[in-house]
């Protein structure tokens, strides 16, 4: 019988972590499903699931936290129901940088019951002025039955309050 796992990992970036984590995840007849992995200052960080019969997952476990170098958190999958409801935009902001922008955005998510499916952020020269510029591209899964004027409000007050672009697609 096959489980599903999520594994989450970080340690400091070199060649060939993907590498033996899949060797691994493959050595024991798992099948690596979907990941999503970074480099970020000198770390090299990531989740991925992975696909495994049920008796393999001690041995995967420790195959994995004996790479040199990783630390490793293994998690069995869980199925969301709920996201199959739920309907799926992109917010894209934009603006200049300063503290407390995704927490003033994922407040206002999250007193509307949003959730957050995949978040990238970065801060950089802005293209034509080289400000420090904040950029996030922000996925969420709205749940069915919320009010989409009540979140497009909030989000446009925190846009004009903060001096940032929400854009909502």
């Amino acid at each position: 019988m096959q489980e599903d796992l999520i594994v989450t990992f970080v340690g400091n970036d070199r060649p060939g972590i993907v590498q033996e984590m899949s060797a691994e995840v493959s050595a024991l007849g798992g099948n690596w499903l979907e990941s999503q992995m970074s480099r970020m200052a000198g770390k090299f960080a990531g989740v991925a699931r992975i696909s495994i019969d049920v008796e393999q997952v001690e041995a995967l476990s420790e195959g994995l936290t004996a790479i040199s170098g990783l630390s490793i958190l293994l998690e069995r999958a869980e199925p969301s129901p709920d996201d199959v409801m739920a309907l799926a935009f992109t917010l894209s902001i934009i603006g200049p940088d300063r503290p407390g922008i995704m927490s003033e955005v994922t407040t206002a998510l999250v007193s509307n019951q949003v959730n957050l499916a995949e978040v990238a952020t970065r801060v950089g020269p802005a293209p034509m002025t080289g400000d420090q510029t904040f950029f996030a591209e922000v996925n969420i899964l709205v749940p069915e039955g919320v009010p989409m004027v009540s979140l497009e409000n909030a989000l446009q007050r925190i846009a004009d309050d903060l001096a940032v672009d929400i854009r909502f697609e």
